[in-house]
């Protein structure tokens, strides 16, 4: 019964990571950006500094993706 336990746990916690992963990673670092350079563009208050702004999220975001990912899984890892 143990081994089911922990073996559920471990696959929620990858669960929970590729959700988490998606949600902050991709939404809040990727799309919002990429959302808010088109609205700027669109209100024609365009900078240079904005664009820079957005690629350095945009950049990050990959990273945060497969660190929150990394993290559920190297919990179920242990968990196994």
């Amino acid at each position: 019964m143990d081994k089911k336990l922990r073996k559920a746990a471990g696959r929620l916690s990858v669960l929970l990571g590729t959700v988490l992963a998606f949600y902050f990673g991709l939404w809040k670092m990727l799309i919002k950006p990429l959302a808010g350079v088109y609205l700027t563009y669109k209100a024609g208050e365009l900078t240079f500094l904005y664009i820079v702004g957005a690629l350095l999220k945009c950049w990050l975001s990959f990273t945060v993706t497969g660190l929150i990912w990394s993290i559920g899984y190297m919990l179920k890892c242990i968990l196994d």
